[in-house]
């Protein structure tokens, strides 16, 4: 769910039979890649917040942060069940 509110969910389910595609596996990193990406915007939005006094963006941006981290770990972690 975090992954479709962020806009970072797959197109398509990868499982662990479809996975022996090199493209999935790229297209798996990709994925990985873009979630570092979206961090760091958001890390860079709550630098620029931290100077303001806008407390309701800040506590946004932070939940963002921690929401992506989390994908992050699951995706990784998926990534290496079905890679690995």
């Amino acid at each position: 769910m975090n992954a479709l509110r962020h806009g970072l969910a797959a197109k398509t389910s990868a499982t662990a039979v479809n996975i022996a595609s090199t493209d999935d596996v790229d297209g798996m990193y990709q994925r990985l890649r873009q979630i570092e990406i979206e961090s760091v915007k958001a890390f860079n939005e709550v630098h620029n917040l931290s100077t303001s006094e806008d407390l309701d963006g800040l506590h946004t941006a932070v939940r963002r942060i921690a929401a992506l981290e989390r994908y992050s770990h699951r995706f990784h972690s998926k990534l290496k069940r079905d890679v690995f």
